[in-house]
């Protein structure tokens, strides 16, 4: 029965990405090809395709099921970029055609704009404080049921705030404290 559920999920998964989410997948698409006829190589994570490419000053960006990574982001690193990266997957299934104005279009000008570049070094204002980028990491956390692993990530991952807030000071219903 657990065979036939997970061939349901990624049949639907593929479905709706080239459907609902055709516009950003095509763009994927194509620059698989483009970085694939110059030999990077990729692999399956949760069904999305990250493809590792060799350019400076990049980190990762998302295209529908399409993610793109610095080959050079090593360990814990390369790891919470793939949870960050596939959250923006999801938010992709999310809002669909929207997805390129809700979110790629204000990440790339948060990303690159010299004004908050500048913004970010000078106040320490952690990256993923944008709407975008921190609701990446909730979406990708949750989709993926892994945890981030890097500093930043932990300690201001969730829309510049921890991660997982008040994770030790939880209570069950009854008051009481929680062993997680």
């Amino acid at each position: 029965m657990g065979d036939y559920v997970k061939i349901l999920k990624s049949v639907l998964f593929y479905f709706w990405h080239f459907t609902f989410a055709i516009v950003q997948n095509i763009m994927g698409l194509v620059m698989l090809a483009i970085y694939k006829s110059k030999g990077a190589e990729s692999e399956w994570y949760h069904n999305a395709l990250v493809t590792y490419i060799d350019k400076k000053n990049f980190g990762g960006v998302s295209l529908g099921m399409f993610i793109f990574i610095n080959k050079n982001r090593d360990g814990d690193r390369l790891h919470d970029t793939k949870i960050h990266e596939y959250g923006h997957t999801v938010q992709s299934m999310i809002l669909g055609p929207l997805f390129l104005f809700i979110i790629a279009i204000p990440s790339v000008i948060w990303c690159n704009l010299p004004y908050f570049v500048k913004l970010r070094k000078e106040k320490n204002v952690t990256y993923y404080r944008a709407y975008c980028e921190g609701w990446s990491n909730v979406c990708g956390a949750w989709a993926t049921k892994e945890r981030f692993l890097t500093a930043e990530l932990i300690e201001r991952g969730r829309y510049g705030q921890p991660m997982y807030p008040n994770r030790n000071k939880r209570k069950d219903i009854k008051g009481r404290r929680r062993n997680k």
